[in-house]
């Protein structure tokens, strides 16, 4: 190490080897940070070149190569089921045995999603990487509003044959109850849906339709109606958005009626690893050491419309009915069937501010009119199954399974032409391999002679023809000029005779 403390270069695989050895991190590290650890340790200077190179060599130490990752990807899925029984894996190669497909859904979120409600956002996301690719995910939302993973995949790209072959291995994760799958509006989705879950109630993302209007109509002043009738509770707010919308913005008005309300609207919707071991085991401490009878953000809604609530006037109907005004709004609370003019208790299954006050009025506990999908047990219960790392052995290993990386894409743009190489590199490949010929520039030709080794601007031939028809100029320009002279010198004489 003395020796490296005074060397002026190193190779960037070295440095990064000695990166890993002294620091052991490789998670979040940039370029630069290697150049200042290096500079301080051992008193290098590294240019941004070989900091960004030693940063590669750094993580191919530590990760490996991606094509040893496909090669062991085999082995990990059997040792990942090892670990976690009821895990479900599939990994589909192609005839020479080049990776094509691959789905993962542990047994912790299979077991858990029976405990959320039966709704599945599924996304893709584009890979960076040597050989690219798509990350398909599929995930829930818990009782206390947080993102739940439920199965994710690998594949080539997001196409009608990738995003069945995962919605096809992600019906085997659920029963087949109702449920909806909410997206974008990628027709390969909806194509999949069809083909393969024609069972299923299809959504909309409020996110990516709100990133499509803004992209193409620039309308961010005319949100707030758009959010207005895409979360509205009942049909008359829906129509009274809908119809400043068409004042302001018909086109805009046309456009989301055009994209079937059905799917973005609520009041017209028909339905009803290590890292991630961690993950699950703070949700899962979370819950138990909670001291209410639901989550903490569902605790935090009904505190707030409880405060709102106390300044309602309700007046009793019946048993189970109760009129209740908040201003000069009035609705009608049905506790037996669960319904409130406002629509919010229908949509959230969430006592809404009118619900707590007919039920404050009745002397009713608020736990008999909320969901049980939001209890302390039910999010308990979501996370009570651990997550296991994948086991060191493999005692099913196959000799001749194979997983070969995909064949990597051409990147955008066109392709670069090979360039004229110097003698020397020339003669350095030709000791290796047979002596091939430097490349010659192309043999030019005359237009006009029809001769090699010049063309038409500089032909010989013109130039000779050229010369004689210059100088003839030239001495009638001469012989011009001596005329006038004469003439002036002749009208000089007469005038002083």
């Amino acid at each position: 190490m003395d020796r490296v403390a005074h060397r002026r270069r190193a190779t960037p695989r070295y440095i990064g080897q000695l990166f890993v050895e002294r620091t052991g991190l490789i998670d979040g590290i940039v370029p630069r940070q290697i150049a200042d650890s290096m500079r301080i340790m051992f008193g290098l200077n590294l240019t941004y070149t070989t900091s960004y190179r030693a940063l590669k060599f750094a993580q191919v130490f530590v990760r490996g190569t991606p094509e040893d990752g496909y090669a062991n990807l085999p082995s990990y899925l059997r040792r990942l089921k090892q670990a976690n029984p009821g895990t479900i894996t599939h990994l589909l190669c192609d005839e020479e045995d080049r990776f094509k497909y691959c789905f993962v859904a542990l047994a912790a979120s299979t077991a858990g999603f029976q405990y959320l409600k039966r709704v599945i956002v599924v996304d893709g996301t584009h890979l960076t990487g040597k050989y690219g690719g798509t990350l398909l995910v599929a995930c829930g939302q818990d009782a206390n509003f947080q993102v739940f993973p439920l199965a994710y995949g690998v594949v080539d790209a997001e196409t009608n044959e990738s995003w069945g072959w995962f919605f096809d291995k992600l019906q085997t994760c659920f029963s087949p109850h109702p449920m909806v799958i909410v997206s974008d509006r990628a027709l390969s989705i909806e194509n999949a849906c069809v083909n393969v879950l024609p069972w299923v109630t299809r959504g909309i993302c409020y996110y990516h339709l709100q990133q499509n209007i803004i992209k193409t109509y620039g309308g961010k002043e005319l949100m707030y109606l758009v959010k207005g009738a895409a979360y509205a509770h009942t049909l008359a707010e829906y129509n009274r958005c809908m119809d400043s919308l068409r004042a302001a913005h018909p086109d805009l008005a046309a456009y989301m009626e055009l994209a079937d309300p059905k799917l973005w609207s609520r009041v017209h919707f028909p339905g009803d690893r290590e890292k991630l071991g961690r993950w699950f085991y703070k949700r899962r401490e979370d819950a138990l050491s909670l001291q209410t009878s639901y989550s903490k953000g569902v605790e935090y809604i009904l505190a707030i419309r409880e405060h709102y609530a106390q300044s309602m006037d309700v007046q009793r109907i019946d048993a189970i009915r109760f009129h209740v005004t908040a201003g000069r709004s009035h609705f009608v609370v049905d506790l037996e069937q669960g319904k409130c003019e406002c629509g919010v208790f229908q949509v959230e299954k969430i006592p809404c501010t009118h619900v707590l006050a007919a039920l404050a009025s009745a002397g009713v506990h608020v736990s008999h009119y909320t969901c049980c999908t939001y209890s302390k047990d039910s999010l308990y219960a979501t996370y009570a199954h651990p997550v296991y790392p994948e086991e060191e052995n493999d005692n099913h290993k196959k000799k001749s399974e194979r997983c070969r990386p995909p064949k990597p894409k051409d990147g955008p743009g066109r392709k670069k032409k090979s360039r004229w190489q110097s003698w020397l590199e020339i003669s350095r490949k030709s000791r290796k391999k047979d002596k091939r010929r430097r490349k010659m520039p192309k043999a030019y030709c005359c237009s006009k002679c029809k001769q090699p080794g010049h063309t038409r601007p500089y032909c010989v031939s013109f130039v000779r023809l050229a010369v004689p028809f210059v100088f003839i100029k030239f001495y009638f320009h001469s012989l011009v000029q001596l005329l006038k002279v004469y003439e002036a010198s002749t009208r000089g004489l007469l005038l002083f005779s």
